[in-house]
């Protein structure tokens, strides 16, 4: 098969599984089905339509013949279908029971003081670490301007305080969550968007927004979205595509001119020339040819680093890596653990099973976010349960790229302040959940009247 053939294929069955979707789910932007839809189409079908086009194979992941794409565009499709077949594994069973999110009067609540209490700590924390110890004091401190205050010893070396950092944003979303989008609080969570955005690494930036959306549509209880936003997010996108050179720019002390013709020569490169935000579908081929290449299954072994991933590598030195997988995979041709690729949801599906598991990880990944969606998708905001679904949703996004280690990775670590205030108020007594939601219960009222 070559790779014409295999965009032709790929955009039938893009398309067809799109209708069969619709057919027997929701058209909603919290359908997780949808979500994979859209990464599947970015990840894939648009890097064959480029590959087509002329754009050659990044040398970073060492790709060898148009085979190797192939066979991964296969193993993507093969994950597409079996998306759709979860789907409506799903909707028949739901089609056989009371619908959950429909049940009881009196759900639990998200506690507005324990969020309270979580947004302050996160917001002013979280500001800190991000001006301390973010990309731009790293930067200023190479150049030999040292901006902390604080001495953490060994402890900077590792990722937390960056993670520590990425905390602000979140508060901000609390806050937004609990009281509504006012004027003061977009501000506040614009700023701390724009500092999280030159400071960390993008994921930081972006999967925030998405959240922002999520929130801001939950509480309209909107299920489609505006032309308005369609327009706003294609900017955010593009905004997203170009800003690692503007981040870098911003981190060295660049002027803003040089800063904007970094970032527009990047963007023209990128639809060239292969880059890392448009070869994904690159990485998963290599990472499938160094496998059969060496004759290796793992069999879930790449996700067994969540177990150990809490220990800071300053008191576990000799930690293994995230993707110690790779280093078994890495050869002189194919530089796995030294640029840090990854092999997507349904390349690494491969690495553990082979074809067969690039039907069975997605289906049951999905078989579960369907499920948590038919079981929350009818309640509010304050919702602890739809809370936490709503970032696993967002989070949907690093799984479909890096695999199933960020589904712990981000809700449970980088994002577990918004995961903490979700799971504390489900603990919580009902009745002290319910009294405290009171307080927010008039704010809430107020904005579903406003979109009407």
């Amino acid at each position: 098969m070559t790779l014409s053939i295999a965009l032709v294929v790929d955009i039938l069955l893009l398309l067809s599984s799109l209708w069969a979707i619709l057919q027997i789910s929701e058209r909603s932007i919290f359908n997780p089905s949808l979500w994979y839809v859209a990464l599947h189409a970015y990840a894939v079908t648009f890097r064959l339509v480029l590959l087509n086009l002329g754009a050659e194979p990044g040398w970073i992941t060492g790709i060898r013949s148009d085979m190797e794409l192939v066979n991964a565009a296969i193993a993507s499709d093969i994950s597409l279908l079996a998306v759709v077949a979860a789907t409506g594994w799903a909707a028949h069973r739901a089609s056989r029971v009371v619908d959950i999110g429909l049940r009881g009067s009196n759900p639990a609540r998200l506690s507005p003081a324990i969020g309270t209490v979580i947004a302050i700590l996160c917001v002013t924390i979280g500001t800190y670490a991000a001006i301390k110890f973010g990309g731009v004091a790293m930067a200023a401190r190479e150049r030999g301007i040292d901006v902390s205050a604080v001495d953490i010893g060994d402890f900077e070396m590792s990722s937390v305080p960056r993670i520590v950092a990425a905390f602000a944003v979140q508060g901000a979303l609390i806050l937004c969550a609990m009281r509504g989008f006012t004027r003061w609080r977009v501000v506040l969570l614009l700023a701390l968007l724009a500092l999280c955005a030159i400071n960390l690494a993008r994921t930081f930036f972006v999967l925030p927004v998405l959240m922002a959306v999520l929130i801001y549509q939950t509480m309209h209880r909107e299920h489609k979205l505006s032309a308005q936003w369609w327009v706003t997010l294609a900017a955010l996108g593009v905004l997203w595509f170009v800003f690692k050179p503007i981040r870098q720019g911003i981190q060295k002390g660049e002027d803003p001119g040089k800063v904007w013709a970094n970032a527009s020569a990047y963007f023209e490169d990128s639809l060239r020339n292969p880059s890392g935000d448009t070869q994904l579908l690159d990485l998963q081929a290599t990472y499938m040819a160094a496998a059969d290449e060496a004759g290796k299954r793992f069999y879930g072994t790449t996700v067994l680093s969540v177990v150990y991933l809490p220990i800071p590598r300053f008191v576990w030195p000799d930690k293994p890596r995230l993707n110690d997988y790779a280093v078994e995979l890495t050869s002189s041709s194919r530089a796995l653990v030294r640029e840090g690729l990854t092999p997507n949801l349904s390349g690494e599906a491969y690495l553990n099973f082979g074809w067969t598991g690039c039907a069975v990880i997605p289906f049951f990944y999905i078989l579960g976010m369907q499920m948590a969606y038919r079981r929350v998708r009818n309640q509010g905001i304050m919702s602890p349960a739809r809370w936490v679904y709503l970032l696993f949703l967002v989070c949907m996004v690093q799984v479909f790229r890096d695999g199933l280690d960020a589904l712990v990775l981000y809700p449970f670590v980088d994002y577990l302040p918004l995961f903490s205030w979700g799971l504390i108020s489900m603990l919580l007594p009902a009745h002290r959940a319910r009294g405290s939601h009171l307080k927010t219960l008039n704010v809430a009222q107020a904005v579903n009247r406003t979109s009407h």
